[in-house]
């Protein structure tokens, strides 16, 4: 009888201290099993419960990763530009290996096609989101980049509020979102200007002022509220997918000029212009002068500053190589951030 007591505690304590399972219910053993049976399903449940709070950090960065949609964009396009610097080094006459195009037989066929079940059902949630999103938009001067501005916005597409549980990054999916507009809609003039890159820029320092004017007085009708903004963009879990948002568009930028070079100075200029870029940003959020003149002058001169620098680095070998590495190892620190380990040629 002592012993079915002290049975009985141990299973009223596994009650109390012990977690719900997947489906609900309490991890305790019966009575039937025996005092034996339920102290090494105990000792076997403590165990997986050390083990499952020691996630690895992979698991950490897959959580950063699950709603950072321009992360993977960046990512898919680096990666292509990558295949076809090797597609255009390749030999001509180079056999393809069979499979290598793509093709699917089989079993493959029909990974392929739930793949594209999946990915039209996660086609159609992003339609929703960004229906949502364009909505909320028009409430942000109010409610600034929150979830109450994102209930306003559902509401208005016919959704009901608790709908801005699709997104779990908060205020910060509505800058995200702005952002990708904007930068799409710079990078359709650019390719407009220069004929999808074929026409060349006359004056590739000016092309580079006008671009990075362009964009940031997208942000004019939202400056009171851009602080928010960026103090939503400066949060860790958020870090990611600003700096692709970032990166990719300095890259646009910098391609539609005319720098096609593969040379090491090539992360030297994308990151002096998103330097230069994110300086003139702050400045305009204290500048009053109409039409925010001073900001655009504090623009033009920091890039003839930047051309006058490269110059006279460029006169000292050794200075230029040590300024180009510096460059270089930001923003390749910044590529290992987002998950970019291939090598650059």
């Amino acid at each position: 009888m002592a012993n079915v007591r002290c049975l009985q505690k141990v299973i009223r304590i596994q009650k109390f201290v012990l977690p719900l399972n997947a489906q609900g219910c309490w991890l305790a053993t019966t009575c039937t099993t025996g005092t034996a049976a339920t102290f090494h399903t105990l000792q076997l449940q403590l165990q997986q419960q050390e083990h499952s709070k020691l996630k690895p950090a992979s698991s950490l960065r897959r959580s950063y990763a699950k709603d950072s949609d321009k992360l993977d964009e960046f990512r898919a396009r680096e990666e292509q530009r990558e295949r076809e610097r090797d597609a255009a080094e390749q030999k001509p006459g180079k056999c393809t290996p069979p499979g290598a195009d793509g093709g699917t037989t089989g079993a493959g066929g029909e990974q392929g096609k739930q793949s594209a079940e999946q990915a039209a059902k996660q086609a159609k949630v992003d339609g929703i989101r960004s229906r949502i999103l364009d909505a909320a938009m028009l409430h942000v001067p109010q409610h600034g980049w929150s979830k109450q501005a994102i209930v306003q916005g559902a509401e208005e597409c016919g959704f009901p509020s608790v709908v801005h549980g699709m997104f779990p990054e908060g205020g910060f999916a509505l800058v995200s979102h702005f952002n990708g507009k904007c930068n799409a809609e710079l990078v359709q003039c650019l390719q407009k200007q220069t004929d999808n890159g074929q026409k060349e820029v006359s004056d590739p320092l000016d092309f580079l002022v006008q671009a990075v004017r362009q964009r940031l007085e997208m942000i004019e009708p939202y400056k009171s509220q851009w602080p928010q903004a960026m103090a939503l963009i400066a949060q860790p879990q958020n870090a990611s997918t600003a700096l692709a948002q970032v990166l990719t568009l300095v890259d646009d930028i910098c391609y539609y000029s005319g720098d096609r070079s593969v040379d090491f100075g090539w992360y030297t200029r994308r990151i002096g212009l998103a330097t230069i870029m994110k300086m003139t940003e702050l400045y305009m959020l204290q500048d009053s002068s109409a039409g925010h003149a001073q900001t655009w002058e504090f623009l033009k001169n920091r890039m003839d500053e930047a051309v006058q620098l490269q110059m006279a680095l460029a006169q000292t070998e050794g200075m230029t190589h040590t300024f180009q590495r510096s460059f270089n190892s930001a923003f390749i620190t910044a590529r290992n951030i987002l998950g970019l380990g291939y090598g650059r040629h």
